[in-house]
């Protein structure tokens, strides 16, 4: 389950490979597709983001089992999150590595879901 003040891993080619997340969007507890407000807490160097910055972002793997609609239970191991542009809800980076939750095709990410290899 990933909380305020929750550590996530970035899954996208920005540089960024930890983030701490500040706000959960209209909800207190994170879920699949959410919009949370993160902070860079460890970046590596020479890249455009810097630490510490402030940066929102699509929770898309999940620690906690999470139950669909179809009755099916899809789990990770690691909290992982992708960073979007300051204005606009599309990706900052170019590659997204590995799978993401098929729910952030139904929220409408879907330049997430075409960068990614395939999902879960």
């Amino acid at each position: 389950m990933a909380f305020r003040d929750s550590f996530f891993n970035c899954l996208d080619n920005t540089g960024v490979k930890k983030v701490k997340c500040l706000k959960i969007y209209k909800r207190n507890i994170s879920y699949p597709s959410a919009l949370v407000l993160v902070t860079l807490k460890k970046v590596l160097p020479h890249r455009k983001v810097k630490k510490g910055q402030l940066y929102k972002g699509v929770v898309v793997r999940l620690v906690k089992s999470y139950l669909r609609f179809d009755a099916s239970m899809v789990k990770y191991y690691v909290n992982s999150i992708i960073i979007l542009k300051k204005n606009e809800l599309v990706p900052l980076g170019t590659r997204i590595y590995g799978s993401v939750f098929y729910e952030v095709r139904l929220k409408g990410f879907m330049k997430i879901v075409t960068l990614s290899l395939f999902l879960v």
